[in-house]
């Protein structure tokens, strides 16, 4: 396996080190932490779940109605009377 050497500030191998697990190496921590990014888009979140699907959370066809919602959100009734024109 080919490793490469990188440079980090000590507050940041602090906190790396902090956040070590037992036997967790620094690739390990930076692996966990950088595949535990927040999801940019609702699709991209219904895809991270999608592996908990038939556990009561979302359903196949309440993941497919979530993604349309995304690409045509319905209007809400108080953001309809908050642009009505006075």
């Amino acid at each position: 396996m080919a490793y490469t050497t990188i440079t980090v500030r000590q507050d940041v191998a602090k906190r790396l080190r902090s956040s070590r697990g037992v036997r967790e190496s620094y690739s390990d921590v930076l692996n966990r932490l950088l595949d535990n990014q927040p999801a940019k888009t609702v699709e991209e979140w219904m895809e991270s779940i999608a592996p908990l699907e038939g556990r009561d959370l979302f359903t196949k066809e309440g993941r497919e109605r979530l993604k349309k919602d995304q690409l045509t959100p319905r209007r809400s009734h108080a953001r309809g009377m908050r642009d009505a024109p006075s």
